[in-house]
């Protein structure tokens, strides 16, 4: 009897343990991204591709869903709004992580995207 009831216990302990491991290693979903580097736009519609060098969005950081406005650096001119869509992270050769900051522009259907160095997701 003193077996059994030590056997049920171990049981339910192990089931408890693999319970916690299970999960802490499910991956955490990405809610937006950060960087610190520089970031350039690319505007992508059916008659032409823009690239907008040295453009960013205030406070280099953004969340899926949200609208920000990308700026030409060192001005206050507004390139375009962008609603956030989709996160795209990568690693380049060198080393540096950056992402793709996918949304659509201008609430049209055209599609565009900021490309940002030493970029992170935010969880």
């Amino acid at each position: 009897m003193k077996n059994l009831v030590i056997t049920a216990l171990q049981k339910k302990t192990s089931l408890l343990l693999l319970t916690l491991l299970v999960s802490c290693a499910e991956p955490k979903e990405v809610t937006g991204a950060y960087w610190t580097g520089a970031s350039d736009f690319m505007f992508i519609s059916n008659q032409t591709m823009e690239m907008h060098y040295a453009s960013s969005i205030a406070g280099k950081k953004v969340y899926l869903g949200g609208f920000y406005e990308i700026i030409q650096s060192g001005t206050s001119q507004v390139i375009n709004k962008i609603e956030v869509s989709e996160l795209e992270f990568e690693q380049r050769t060198d080393g540096v992580m950056y992402c793709r900051i996918w949304g659509n522009i201008e609430s049209s259907d055209e599609k565009g995207y900021l490309l940002a160095d030493d970029c992170l997701p935010i969880y």
